[in-house]
């Protein structure tokens, strides 16, 4: 007798702890539904910030937030919400899939690969990611200063466009190169001039013939930044004048632009960081 008035004790004692939790849980998937319904993105992201409090642990809510602060060109905050819910949940396909864009915003083309590829993994069928995961390649292996394909920079060309709306980030079409310069010269290299040909036979193309591109120079931070701002002005000209004189591009499709040492992609604390900040970048305009 005393045994099973014990039992019944500890049962309704489980009960106690156990259902609210089952609750907890329901109502953050109830919540979480409810929300994806919200069509306004203000509504949401207000409904979305309730959410997070009483769900912290929740996926798919994490999942939201990512989603409307991308929508919104708050990358930084996308990408926290991102990384959380694949920590959360590490068979979330999609999570990792936005992880990707954000990655590829950021310019951080080699992190893209790496989430583009978790995401396949748990749903390799996914054409939108698999295309996306092909373009990361292509522009990482341009950044390495590997050799890419007419065909290849032709295909990065033609995402589509996106206006820029955050300092840093790199959304559109956008390639960068590492153009080879003699040493503290604006003089175009052998080896650059092999880079062109491959981007002038692109430009040149029925797919581009008629696109507006801007041409950057980006030097590392050796030497004064007047003397840097100087360099790639200079090497951006040549590298449009070199474009011009060995193709058939009309003269008002290439804009020069130039930036010195004010936009590295890493910090300036290594040598193969500085090799990767002086460059040349390609980017359609429209």
């Amino acid at each position: 007798m005393v045994k099973t008035l014990l039992l019944t004790i500890y049962i309704c004692i489980f009960c106690l702890i156990a259902n609210p939790l089952q609750a907890a849980k329901q109502d953050c998937g109830e919540t979480a539904v409810q929300i994806k319904k919200e069509r306004n993105l203000l509504k949401k992201q207000k409904l979305l910030k309730q959410a997070l409090k009483l769900c912290p642990d929740n996926a798919e809510i994490h999942y939201g937030c990512a989603y409307a602060a991308e929508r919104l060109r708050k990358y930084e905050k996308a990408q926290s919400h991102y990384l959380k819910a694949t920590e959360i949940d590490n068979k979330y396909a999609k999570a990792y899939f936005g992880l990707g864009d954000i990655y590829m915003v950021l310019g951080n083309s080699g992190s893209a690969i790496a989430a583009y590829e978790k995401g396949l993994q748990l749903v390799p069928k996914n054409r939108r990611a698999r295309a996306a995961l092909e373009v990361a390649r292509i522009k990482h292996k341009s950044e390495l200063g590997q050799t890419i394909t007419t065909r290849e920079f032709i295909q990065v060309m033609q995402q589509s466009k996106k206006k820029e709306t955050t300092q840093g980030a790199v959304d559109g079409p956008l390639l960068r190169m590492q153009i080879h310069f003699y040493v503290a010269s604006s003089q175009l290299s052998e080896k650059a001039k092999e880079q062109l040909i491959i981007v002038g036979k692109a430009l040149e193309s029925p797919a581009l013939s008629e696109t507006i591109f801007e041409i950057s120079g980006h030097t590392d931070n050796t030497g004064t930044p007047e003397a840097n701002l100087i360099l790639s002005k200079y090497r951006a000209e040549q590298v449009r004048e070199y474009l011009l004189t060995t193709f058939t591009i009309k003269p008002e499709n290439l804009i020069v632009a130039y930036y010195g040492d004010t936009r590295p992609v890493l910090p300036d604390t290594t040598i193969e960081n500085r090799a990767l900040n002086r460059r040349g970048e390609f980017k359609r305009l429209e």
